[in-house]
């Protein structure tokens, strides 16, 4: 069976669902139809759907049948996470994506946060400084990205936490590369007490002044490590 036929047939069943020529609830039809319809065996026809069913297209339900299922961000999102995990971005790409998406998810988590949200934020926060205090840029690294991440599921909003969790796989070994060339925490604890303090006292336009300042500065920072990294820098 071929990659390349299963991707075509995968493709061309997510085209009829996109042209909307199926509605959520619908059944597709029997196996037999679609392989006429689409000139392929039945083994390629079930690892396409198969597909389908793992990215939360479609559903199978007892007595039999693939059913097209409601679909809503998540499951666009779920489609979007192989492409943005195997994209060769580097670096300096990941921190602009985020500088764009934290401030407003800054600002959203000091409208939004439960009291269980700030428990959170005030464990990663005091594990971060603990890190900054000892030089241990590794665990600092990890503890950074989780205290971000937090902060986007402070905000309620699906789509950021989504694309949160989305960048958190990506940045972590990167991010341990650059904190360790840094050497040392220079301001990050500073702005996440700054940001934490606003998310506590629900004063969202402040949230987001420090997050925007925060990561203005950091990615100043990556992009300097970007430059000297490249190719034919100066060592």
């Amino acid at each position: 069976m071929a990659t390349v036929l299963v991707e075509q047939t995968y493709n061309a069943l997510l085209q009829m669902i996109m042209d909307k020529s199926y509605r959520p609830g619908d059944r597709l039809p029997s196996e037999m139809v679609l392989c006429n319809e689409l000139q392929v065996s039945r083994n390629t026809l079930r690892a396409a759907l198969n597909k389908l069913s793992v990215l939360g297209f479609t559903e199978t339900r007892q007595g039999g049948g693939t059913y097209l299922r409601e679909t809503d961000s998540e499951v666009y999102l779920n489609f979007f996470v192989p492409a943005a995990l195997t994209y060769n971005t580097n670096l300096l790409e990941i921190m602009q994506l985020r500088k764009g998406l934290e401030v407003e998810a800054a600002r959203l988590a000091a409208e939004s946060a439960t009291g269980e949200d700030i428990a959170a934020l005030r464990v990663l926060y005091e594990s971060c400084r603990k890190d900054s205090q000892q030089g241990d840029m590794g665990e600092f690294s990890n503890d950074n990205v989780d205290f971000h991440y937090a902060l986007a599921k402070a905000s309620h909003n699906a789509l950021y936490i989504k694309m949160m969790q989305i960048i958190r796989q990506m940045i972590v070994p990167v991010m341990q590369d650059f904190l360790n060339e840094q050497g040392a925490d220079i301001d990050s604890t500073f702005y996440h007490g700054m940001i934490l303090q606003c998310v506590i006292e629900h004063k969202p336009e402040e949230a987001g002044f420090f997050m925007q300042r925060h990561m203005s500065l950091v990615v100043d920072r990556v992009r300097s490590y970007v430059e000297r990294k490249s190719p034919g820098s100066e060592p």
